[in-house]
């Protein structure tokens, strides 16, 4: 191990943290002593006037080494990795910096859209999951040709480039990168088993075990992480008030009786009940592959019961930044709560910001266009182009069909951005 450089500190982080994990990897080849923040806890400590006072911004991982404060995980690790690492001439530092930029920006976003649905952390979108497949795959292949004739990313030794694409990487190929997959990048996978194998980097990760079955989406797990809020408990009964001796008032004359208030309509309690259970579709929609779902909507949709539509942002030239775009329809979704059980939707935003298309697909009670059976519910729809979609035309199903597989990459030339679920 190289000698101590001075950067010594306490690293601030949650466990298992693959950030913390490529500080703590980097501070072994820079000699630096980086100990764990004992009583950290995520959400509490990061939260604290203490804790703020030094990290304004309120992130982890953060180092603290001798009044120093830091709040970045690449500059930590270039901190306490010392010069080697960094690079030893200009060139070469701003092509460590490449590389590290690319990880974070590139590659981590792509593996977290692949993993995240395998750790029960997001819904199993087909259309979010295979876009991340996509983006690592062409990153992957960029890097395998990269790779073609080097050792190492750049220079001839071991750089905070190599340690940072392997880090995040570790997850892909444990989980998710069969030998099949593994012999599509060679070049990739031989740089990987050097670097995570390096004595540095298994004393913080231990051995790192190759994936032999890619795993898949755990319904359970979701289902543990994302419980359902429970409804109110009835509250205790109190015991009742003593009441005190009644005074004799003077009689009142009697106020004539109210006209009977008009009870309000249930929606959609003119309808027989619907052969196709919206509660028994959704559950299939989060827990079930595409053809399960195909085969319980084809048997149990009856046109009339049930109806679909396309549904297309009206203003278009008004959605110029992706946050504006997803909050519009979050509060859509949210002027829509009490239409959940009547309703099931998509809405996908497409394109780069400036240059965004919104559109959708929504099945829903009855034959007629279901958002004008409560005037509550007309607030957003009147912002959209609405098209009822034939089910017994192939074409028009097939759009439906591949919007629920998640299956539309692009609209109107314009490439899948996010998806929102109702």
């Amino acid at each position: 191990m190289p000698a101590k450089n001075g950067a010594d500190g306490t690293l601030y982080s949650y466990p298992n943290n693959p950030r913390a994990q490529l500080i703590q990897i980097s501070a072994q080849y820079g000699g630096s002593d980086v100990q764990m923040a004992s009583n950290f806890e995520f959400g509490v400590t990061n939260k604290s006037a203490e804790f703020l006072a030094k990290f304004p911004f309120g992130q982890v991982p953060a180092f603290e080494s001798n009044g120093v404060c830091l709040n970045d995980t690449m500059a930590i690790a270039s901190f306490v990795g010392g010069s080697d690492l960094r690079g030893s001439d200009e060139v070469s530092r701003a092509t460590i910096t490449q590389f590290m930029n690319m990880a974070e920006t590139q590659l981590f976003p792509a593996a977290c859209q692949v993993l995240y649905p395998c750790w029960g952390l997001m819904p199993n979108n087909k259309n979010v999951v295979n876009k991340g497949h996509e983006n690592i795959k062409s990153f992957m292949t960029v890097l395998d040709n990269h790779l073609l004739d080097k050792t190492y990313l750049v220079g001839e030794s071991v750089t905070l480039a190599d340690l940072t694409l392997a880090v995040y990487m570790r997850d892909l190929y444990s989980m998710i990168l069969d030998e099949g997959r593994r012999n599509s990048f060679v070049n990739v996978t031989r740089w990987f088993t050097t670097i995570i194998n390096q004595d540095e980097v298994l004393r913080i990760l231990g051995p790192t075990s190759l994936c032999e079955k890619p795993a898949q989406f755990d319904a359970k797990l979701f289902q543990q992480n994302n419980p359902k809020p429970q409804k109110n408990a009835p509250k205790k009964e109190q015991a009742p008030k003593k009441e005190a001796p009644k005074k004799e008032e003077p009689k009142k004359e009697e106020p004539k009786p109210e006209a009977p208030k008009k009870e309000r309509k249930a929606p959609f309690s003119n309808l027989p009940p619907a052969k196709l259970s919206m509660d028994t579709f959704k559950r299939m929609y989060w827990n079930e592959e595409m053809p399960v779902i195909s085969k319980y909507f084809d048997e149990n949709f009856v046109d009339g019961e049930w109806s679909v539509w396309k549904v297309e942002y009206k203003y278009q030239n008004e959605l110029k930044r992706t946050t504006t775009t997803n909050n519009l329809v979050k509060g859509m979704f949210q002027r829509l709560e009490s239409m959940k059980k009547f309703a099931f939707g998509l809405m996908y935003v497409f394109g780069n910001p400036g240059d965004q298309k919104l559109a959708g697909v929504w099945l829903g009670r009855g034959g007629d266009n279901f958002f004008y059976e409560d005037d509550n519910w007309t607030i957003d729809i009147e912002n959209f182009n609405c098209t009822k979609l034939d089910m017994n035309k192939p074409e028009e199903k097939a759009l439906w069909t591949k919007f629920v597989a998640g299956e539309i990459d692009d609209w109107e030339g314009r490439q899948f951005e996010k998806d929102h679920i109702f």
